[in-house]
């Protein structure tokens, strides 16, 4: 519990809490599948941007998907653990990766993604998953 309010107060005030998802045993049998996140709308587009998990390569992609100025920042979880953050300023249209360790049979992957303006900016319209 100490390392969510770290992990909270890291992220600064505002900023949506983390919570946990409980993964039934039958379903944790094999490792996670891909899967996406989407940020929230945007005023200019239907989305920020969004963040993947590609089973195949093992690592996350942060795509910005909107000509509007404001980056995305994704957060991921091996099983219940922060593992790290990746955050793509890079503009319309780019993909950033985060490379993931080996996952175990029965780890779960969760991501939250952001739209977030400017590298110290907080971050708003979230989306997140567990997997």
């Amino acid at each position: 519990m100490r390392q969510r309010n770290r992990i909270g107060a890291a992220l600064g005030a505002g900023v949506l809490a983390v919570t946990a998802t409980l993964v039934p045993a039958s379903a944790a049998l094999a490792a996670p599948s891909s899967f996406p996140v989407d940020t929230g709308p945007s005023p200019k587009c239907s989305r920020y941007g969004g963040a993947q998990y590609v089973s195949g390569t093992n690592s996350v992609g942060v795509y910005d998907a909107c000509k509007d100025g404001v980056g995305i920042k994704a957060w991921v979880w091996i099983s219940g653990t922060l593992y790290g953050a990746q955050r793509n300023g890079d503009g319309f249209n780019t993909e950033v990766w985060l490379p993931l360790k080996k996952l175990g049979s029965k780890d779960t992957v969760g991501i939250k993604v952001c739209a977030q303006d400017g590298p110290n900016g907080t971050p708003f319209a979230c989306g997140s998953l567990t997997r």
